[in-house]
């Protein structure tokens, strides 16, 4: 059944302000932005392929100590203990028979554990225009190259609208419970979300709307541009119920800024 591994899950309550896992929110280092600042209404650009991201996970899951694998996860998390990085570590384990496919500023690599298991990576473009890992599931089998259902459009715009006009109860539904800004009991979660600086975002601008990147069966990604320089890739993703507990859900999980 296809689920959020939980240490970076954990790590995504962090980046959403929540007290968990060692990190301490975004980082607004000059060395995470050195970028610099992206012109008005201008897409970011990625710096690299998949294939660069793809041999720089190989690379970090191989070396030793935590500086690599930290080096390719998202700016947003912040600093990062050693504790919590050994457990991503393992999330992505051996990280064999890599396969990825670039969503505009997205991408979604495909591997294998040691055992076998599939397991998928959704990663999005950081200041810097390098991708990024923003979370790791479970899946049955490879997902790039299959088919993106169209539940994840409609619930895309759904979750975005009801950022907007302050729906929590619509939020709650729409959103991942396990992971990103749906961790919590809904009262949290309600409060929280209200705070977020890219709901305030949202909330000034009524006629910000995602736009498809692409995706698969599993993951699919979204340009959200809530000012004329603050761009996010809103990243969504399949959620299956246990054995007899009704259809799949397709949720909001987070969106990370690449500026």
């Amino acid at each position: 059944m296809p689920r959020l591994r939980v240490p970076l899950a954990c790590l995504l309550a962090a980046a959403a302000a929540l007290p968990a896992c060692g990190g301490d929110g975004g980082d607004s280092s000059p060395d995470k932005r050195r970028a610099g600042g992206l012109a008005r209404n201008a897409d970011p650009v990625p710096a690299e392929s998949v294939g660069d991201a793809i041999d720089r996970i190989a690379g970090a899951v191989t070396a030793s100590g935590c500086e690599a694998v930290k080096g390719v996860l998202h700016s947003t998390y912040g600093q990062v203990s050693d504790g919590s990085c050994e457990a991503v570590r393992a999330e992505l384990s051996t990280f064999r028979d890599p396969r990825g496919a670039q969503y505009g500023t997205g991408a979604a690599i495909d591997f294998r554990t040691a055992s076998g298991r599939h397991r998928t990576a959704a990663l999005v473009l950081d200041a810097d225009r390098t991708f990024r890992l923003a979370f790791v599931m479970d899946v049955p089998g490879p997902t790039v190259g299959t088919r993106k259902p169209a539940a994840f459009d409609r619930n895309a715009a759904a979750v975005v609208r009801a950022l907007q006009t302050g729906d929590c109860d619509a939020f709650l539904r729409l959103s991942a419970r396990t992971a990103g800004l749906g961790v919590g009991p809904d009262a949290e979660v309600c409060r929280r979300v209200s705070d977020a600086p890219f709901r305030r975002e949202l909330v000034a601008n009524r006629r910000a709307r995602p736009v498809s990147m692409g995706g698969n069966a599993w993951l699919a990604f979204y340009r959200l541009r809530t000012r004329a320089r603050a761009y996010y890739t809103l990243i969504m993703a399949r959620e299956d119920p246990a054995p007899g507990g009704g259809s799949p859900r397709y949720v909001m999980v987070s969106a990370l800024p690449a500026t």
